[in-house]
């Protein structure tokens, strides 16, 4: 999916999200063969879209689809793993998808679990335009990108090690 469920788990877990990215990940679970009641109405669901309403077709949605939904900064590292987890996928996306998690661990009041996307999201644009970045020890123009995707495979570890 493209859009993936953290995006929906953090809409329906916290103030943050947006209702679009809900019908348009329910659109797209219905396309991949996915099929719940709740998943259809919310598929369904039209501009204006009513906040109440999608976070309850939402919430009904992953409920039927076994996906559970954690509150709070549960629900904000559910979204930071799909955002980390596109970053192994796909290299290229890492800048976009690290200021995104810098943007979340800002907005999030420095999330602890997080935190290191932020630092790191600053090493990586200082090492674009300079030689030099004070956010990471031992990081420079060589290796950035292989600590982040360390840094992405080992957080992601002990996220879904946390989950079992």
């Amino acid at each position: 999916m493209k859009v993936l469920p953290g995006k929906v788990i953090m809409f329906c877990g916290t103030p943050r999200g947006d209702p679009a990215d809900c019908v348009e990940w329910a659109m797209e679970a219905l396309t991949e063969g996915y099929d719940t009641p709740s998943l259809r109405i919310l598929a369904g669901l039209a501009s204006p879209l009513v906040i109440f309403e999608v976070r309850d077709y939402a919430k009904r949605a992953l409920r039927e689809l076994g996906i559970s939904i954690p509150n709070g900064p549960a629900a904000i590292s559910a979204y930071a793993r799909d955002l980390v987890s596109d970053i192994l996928v796909q290299p290229p996306l890492m800048q976009s998808r690290l200021r995104e998690l810098c943007d979340l661990c800002i907005a999030e009041d420095y999330q602890n679990d997080i935190y290191d996307f932020y630092l790191l999201r600053w090493a990586y644009d200082d090492l674009k335009n300079e030689t030099v970045q004070w956010y990471w020890d031992g990081a420079d123009r060589s290796n950035i990108d292989q600590i982040i995707l360390q840094k992405c495979s080992s957080w992601l570890e002990e996220y879904d090690a946390k989950k079992i």
